[in-house]
């Protein structure tokens, strides 16, 4: 009898191991966490690229704010299909994010634009503010201002079908 007891202690552990990989594996985070993909857009404004600012804030369009730097490898993998959706309808803002302004630029010109506006954030400010880990990160805001859906990590084929799916549908149910 003691030598199970022994083992009670490595079943608990097995037991939080086993659903802690569950709960950070998993795409659809409980709707209270701060990774949820449907809460409040943050109300920030930020320069433009090309001068004035933008706010994002209650919205009144539907959006994808795509963060993404020109450092960054995955944020170039991902650069076709943000092409792709542009070229689709779908209005795409980009975040240049704790990046250098003619660093952006310079990818953009060389790469393509897919943004509609290219918003700065030198100081990660607005990173926080949307609770992004890194970059690339692709947020979809209704025109209600609440994030809707949200990707960690480079956009595929796939996953731009999906936001191409969704953002027409929050189009359809605005002008619905």
């Amino acid at each position: 009898m003691k030598r199970w007891m022994a083992l009670i202690p490595l079943l608990l552990l097995a037991i939080l191991l086993g659903v802690s990989w569950s709960r950070l594996t998993s795409d659809n985070p409980a709707p209270a966490s701060f990774a949820s993909p449907e809460r409040p857009a943050p109300d920030i404004t930020l320069a433009l690229l090309d001068g004035g600012e933008i706010r994002f804030d209650a919205g009144g369009e539907v959006v994808l704010i795509n963060f993404f730097a020109s450092w960054c490898t995955p944020c170039r993998a991902e650069h076709p299909i943000l092409m792709q959706l542009r070229e689709q309808g779908v209005n795409v803002v980009g975040v240049l994010y704790k990046d250098e302004a003619e660093a952006g630029r310079a990818l953009l010109a060389r790469d393509g634009d897919p943004f509609a506006n290219v918003a700065i954030d030198q100081t990660g400010d607005a990173g926080l503010a949307f609770g992004i880990s890194g970059v690339p990160e692709t947020f979809m805001v209704d025109a209600k201002g609440r994030i809707v859906k949200s990707f960690r990590g480079p956009l595929d084929a796939a996953r731009g079908k999906e936001f191409l799916d969704a953002y027409r549908a929050e189009v359809a149910r605005g002008a619905g």
